[in-house]
């Protein structure tokens, strides 16, 4: 299964993409309506659950905030 994190703007998904990869974690930008139901013009990354603590932390410690994290359709 996998989980979406809900970011603020495509600039702070494209980055966390970006950053994920670098640590190994594959991730994929989207839009999909579980996300604007949390926040209207929100973006989101989807990971696999297994990396969901890691890519978090990663995410977080970059100073990307995360709005919310909704299971991907």
């Amino acid at each position: 299964m996998d989980v979406i994190f809900v970011l603020s703007s495509v600039t702070y998904a494209m980055k966390g993409r970006d950053l994920l990869a670098e640590n190994g974690i594959p991730s994929a930008l989207t839009r999909a309506a579980a996300i604007r139901k949390v926040r209207g013009c929100g973006y989101g990354l989807q990971v696999k659950e297994s990396q969901r603590e890691r890519a978090e932390t990663i995410l977080r410690k970059a100073g990307i905030s995360l709005l919310g994290v909704v299971p991907a359709p």
